[in-house]
Formats: C-alpha cells, sequence, structure tokens
C-alpha cells in the first residue's frame, strides 16, 4: 500500500515529453549488421514523425554491432545492434507531446524485419515533488 502512494506521489504532474523504449528480436542479421541501412532507416523514422534532425553520432564496433544516436530538436533517438543476436535496443524521446510513436516502432520493427517487438512507454516530466529526500520526508509524514 506505501508503495503505491509513493508511486503516485513521484507520477509527473507536469507532462514534458514521452519515452519510448524498444527492444527488437529476431531481427534479419544481414540488415542490422549494415550501418548505412540503419543510419538511414533511423533519420527516415525521425522524418516519418516529424521530428527534426540536428546532429547524428555513430560508431561500428568489432566484430560486428553498431550504435548511432540522433540528437533531435525535440530530444533523441538511439539504436544499439547485436547482430550477433539478432536483437536491437532502440530509444526514442520527444519532448513534443504529439509524436507519432506507433508509427515509428511499426516502421522500425518491419524495416528490420523482427519478429518480437518490446515496448515500454513512459511519460517524462517533474511534480511538485521533485526532490527525493523531500518526496520521502512528506511520503513518512502521510503515515
Amino acid at each position: 500500500m506505501k508503495k503505491t502512494k509513493m508511486k503516485k506521489l513521484l507520477q509527473p504532474d507536469r507532462k514534458l515529453g514521452k519515452h519510448v523504449i524498444i527492444d527488437l528480436s529476431g531481427c534479419n542479421s544481414e540488415i542490422i549488421r549494415n550501418c548505412k541501412l540503419i543510419h538511414d532507416t533511423l533519420v527516415e523514422a525521425a522524418e516519418m514523425a516529424r521530428l527534426t534532425v540536428i546532429g547524428i553520432m555513430d560508431h561500428r564496433f568489432m566484430p560486428e554491432g553498431y550504435t548511432a544516436v540522433l540528437m533531435l530538436e525535440e530530444s533523441h533517438l538511439s539504436i544499439h545492434t547485436w547482430p550477433e543476436h539478432n536483437y536491437a535496443s532502440i530509444d526514442l524521446y520527444s519532448c513534443n507531446l504529439q509524436t507519432d510513436f506507433q508509427a515509428v516502432i511499426d516502421f522500425l520493427a518491419n524495416e528490420l524485419q523482427a519478429t518480437v517487438t518490446g515496448v515500454a512507454f513512459l511519460e517524462r516530466g517533474f511534480s511538485e515533488v521533485c526532490n527525493a529526500k523531500k518526496a520521502a520526508r512528506e511520503f513518512a509524514a502521510r503515515g
């Protein structure tokens, strides 16, 4: 019961963004080995969601694997691939609350030929209680 109260206490009162965490399993390993294709696919996903790319950082790992981060005017889109496990991990955070997250999820799962898609949505923001120590004191005072 106390856990529920604490969770409610710490939920954001003012939503400033949404964050989706995507796990794509069963991806086509040849596709997720192709750094140029992944790069272009991420840019296309951002464009389809009407997000503005302002910078890109990427790195190819040896013997395989790839990480790319698109810095967006609205926040970021990132991918980390493990071709040897047919797996890609993707993050999209946007402060544009109208971003079509589902379109991005469906597009990326399709393009990477994932057979299993796991998704977690988070609402990001702040509460009147934005300090963990203050939250604990207020929670304890409530009994």
